[in-house]
């Protein structure tokens, strides 16, 4: 079997016969964003499950339009909302997913509309009722500043009586500290739009100092098992205690009013798989 290689970045290093590792960066010198460029690989990987999408429903019925979406990817959550008569506004950074979103609004024959911008630095001059960012964005903002100018952003369009809500997955040391360097499969190995089949593992490690978690993917493609292309992709998301997600919040003028553990609102605990957070401005 031939197996050409590609690495997408020039961050890695050879680490042994098995493995990589990351070279010591004090920023990151790589595209974090570069896999969400295959908007239909990303569609087809990631459905909305059954009590996600029901909470941020209610919470969308609750709360009335203009609805934001924040970081709103190909629209898996947009476009239902969208779908329900809601006015609503989608935004992302990636061009690709916003492109997939558009086409799939087309032949869902329904109204969103679509801004490229980044969710770190947006002006919308106008306010919404109700903000969310899902799929676990909030672990994309991988620094202070970040997480600032995301705050700053959703605090300026946000109405006085608004709701901000989002999820991050909930940092227990004991997983975050397991299996680093042993590599597992990303997802079962699924056709491309293009007829080829596709599979994809990864490494992964956690930064302690820094509360990163680093991964790299291996991702390969093939029509004739005996022509394999692979391609090494490096990726990183940051993790939030929950003392620490509450600070961030009421320096940048909100009031955590709730933290969930799951979808299903049952309540925070040391074991439970997300911080499910609903918040609304703080006022002095």
């Amino acid at each position: 079997m031939q197996i050409e290689l590609y690495i997408k970045r020039p961050i890695l290093k050879l680490k042994n016969s098995i493995g990589f590792k990351f070279l010591e960066v004090s920023m990151l010198d790589f595209d974090n964003l570069e896999g969400y460029k295959d908007a239909d690989t990303y569609d087809l990987l990631n459905d909305l499950s059954k009590i996600e999408s029901k909470f941020y429903f209610d919470l969308a019925n609750q709360q009335g339009g203009p609805i934001l979406d924040v970081a709103c990817g190909t629209g898996r959550l947009t476009l239902p909302l969208a779908e329900r008569g809601i006015e609503i506004t989608g935004l992302d950074i990636t061009l690709e997913m916003l492109e997939l979103a558009k086409q799939k609004a087309e032949r869902l024959n329904v109204s969103v509309n679509w801004v490229h911008a980044d969710a770190r630095q947006f002006e919308l001059n106008r306010k919404y009722r109700f903000i969310f960012t899902t799929g676990n964005s909030f672990q994309h903002f991988l620094d202070r500043e970040s997480v600032d100018g995301l705050l700053g952003s959703v605090h300026r369009h946000l109405e006085e009586d608004g709701v901000f809500a989002f999820e991050t997955r909930n940092p227990t040391i004991s997983v975050l500290s397991a299996d680093e360097d042993t590599e597992k499969d990303y997802a079962d190995s699924w056709i491309d739009n293009d007829g080829y089949h596709c599979s994809s593992t990864y490494r992964r490690s956690y930064d302690h100092k820094r509360q990163l978690e680093h991964y790299i993917f291996t991702n390969r493609r093939w029509q004739d098992s005996s022509n394999v292309v692979e391609t090494v992709e490096p990726f990183v998301i940051r993790y939030f205690f929950p003392q620490e997600l509450e600070s961030l919040l009421y320096y940048n003028g909100f009031v955590l009013e709730q933290m969930y553990g799951n979808f299903d609102k049952k309540p925070f605990q040391a074991d439970s798989p997300l911080m499910v957070c609903v918040c609304r401005k703080r006022h002095k």
